[in-house]
């Protein structure tokens, strides 16, 4: 019973979100969130150097750096989410105020040989904000999650509400508890709930960060070559919240019924990164980098409240909370990038880089997960993400635009969560002090199954043709996120 708990509580709410963004997916992926500078430049950085978040995406930018700095930004962070469901339309918003980075670069002159100067850094760079927020509305004329549930006791065999608590202790177990699932003694099953003529409501809440804790040094080789070491203590805490909730649209002994699913994640690891810029001429500058895997110890803890609403009675069972630790391995990365240099009036930079989600792995010394891995790495995918920035200056002045497309998981020519960015800023320096802001819109669609967010099994019914069908449910999702950065740099020599 144990190990049953362990493989539904952990799986489900985990890998059978397919068409979503699934949790590791969340602790995987990366949308750099440094500097006003990158992010007014699309976060295209990595042939630029001389910016404390240039140094995340190539270590080697801490090589071009000339005197020693301190950086800290703010960032104002807001984001919506419209869904269609049914053909009925929701929407939900959250807002955040983080802090993006802060980070301290020093600078020796060394002048021996090739070698100039070697710089170190020091500071905590954010990677991702997990901050999220959904709803979804929608009336179901055919059937309810239930009909889904009933579909997968079938697959399954359960037969029982012994069987039941063996199979789904924490998600479906407790729907017996509420009455709303019923076991008769010849082994079938039934629900109050009616299949169909329910409004149905959907909701995510998710807030939460990744952060690295960065150590790195730079070498300038005459002023051509640059090479770049870093070694990153990362980290993410993420909570999440998901409301299921159905409403008879009709009078009935049925009323309403509802769960919450609280889920908190934190985890802990440790990465490498590797770069070098080069300069084959004046006005070009040409970098690579290579982000080895992240490797996290994880813990996660979970619990359901789940409550029913009857014409005569209401009933709630709350689950006991559940906790469980493994490790999980990232994908690695590789950066190329370059920058056209046009003297000391401006630059047109780009990034590409590559990454192969299918490679997400989880692990642990009591529980098998080659099931869980072949998952992965048959419905994720590799992807590339490009980035485009350009900078120009005028006097004590620069401005500066970007654009960036971070590639869907599921492949780069899929649109599911591919994040497209639109970026503009400017900069201010004044002696030993400069001020830069950034404006970032970026957009993202998704669509996933309703029911698959707790089922892999469809909910059937019976059509006009009298023909047994799958029922449609579903979602699609469009993201606008907005984001104000902001970014104060001071020369300490």
């Amino acid at each position: 019973m144990k190990k049953a708990f362990l493989i539904i509580s952990i799986l489900a709410p985990m890998f059978l979100s397919a068409q979503d963004a699934s949790d590791l997916f969340d602790f995987s992926s990366v949308y750099y969130q440094g500097t006003a500078k990158s992010a007014a430049m699309g976060n295209a950085m990595g042939a630029v150097g001389s910016d404390y978040s240039a140094i995340t995406i190539n270590p080697a930018s801490l090589g071009l750096f000339r005197k020693s700095t301190f950086t800290y930004t703010p960032e104002f962070f807001a984001i919506s989410t419209e869904s269609n469901y049914k053909d009925s339309n929701a929407s939900d918003r959250a807002f955040k105020v983080p802090s993006n980075n802060i980070g301290l670069t020093w600078t020796a002159d060394i002048n021996e040989g090739a070698l100039k100067t070697v710089s170190f850094a020091l500071g905590i760079n954010h990677l991702n904000n997990y901050t999220f927020s959904s709803y979804v509305n929608g009336n179901n004329p055919y059937t309810s999650l239930i009909d889904a549930y009933f579909t997968e006791f079938d697959e399954n065999g359960i037969m029982s509400d012994i069987d039941l608590e063996d199979y789904s202790p924490n998600n479906i177990y407790p729907m017996w508890e509420t009455y709303l699932i019923d076991f008769h003694d010849d082994g079938s099953y039934s629900t109050p709930i009616p299949a169909g003529g329910l409004n149905q409501q959907y909701g995510i809440s998710k807030k939460g960060k990744s952060r690295q804790l960065s150590f790195a040094s730079g070498f300038n080789f005459n002023d051509k070559f640059f090479l770049g070491l870093e070694l990153n203590v990362v980290y993410f805490d993420r909570t999440k919240i998901t409301d299921y909730r159905e409403e008879n649209l009709y009078s009935g002994y049925f009323r309403n019924w509802h769960q919450q699913e609280n889920i908190t994640n934190s985890g802990r690891g440790l990465n490498a990164k590797i770069g070098a810029i080069v300069y084959p001429v004046r006005w070009l500058r040409l970098g690579a980098a290579f982000h080895s895997p992240s490797i996290y110890d994880v813990t996660d803890s979970w619990y359901t409240l789940t409550e029913s609403v009857f014409s005569d009675n209401n009933y709630s069972y709350q689950s006991p909370t559940g906790t469980y630790s493994y490790t999980m391995t990232t994908p690695y990365r590789f950066n190329a990038s370059a920058a056209l240099i046009f003297g000391n009036y401006g630059m047109i930079t780009g990034d590409y880089e590559f990454v192969d989600y299918s490679t997400m792995r989880a692990s642990s010394y009591d529980y098998n997960y080659t099931a869980l891995n072949n998952f992965i790495k048959e419905t994720y995918s590799s992807t590339s993400n490009i980035r485009i920035g350009t900078e120009w200056r005028w006097q004590t002045l620069a401005f500066r635009a970007g654009y960036a497309i971070y590639g869907s998981p599921f492949g780069f020519d899929k649109e599911d969560l591919k994040t497209t960015s639109y970026s503009c800023g400017f900069g201010y320096t004044y002696h030993r002090f400069t001020i830069d802001a950034a404006y970032v819109l970026s957009k993202r669609n998704n669509s996933y199954d309703l029911y698959s967010q707790y089922s892999m099994y469809p909910a059937y019914y019976w059509n006009d043709n009298n023909e047994l069908v799958a029922d449609e449910t579903k979602v699609k999702e469009t993201t606008n996120i907005n984001q104000v950065v902001i970014s104060f740099k001071f020369r300490l020599d």
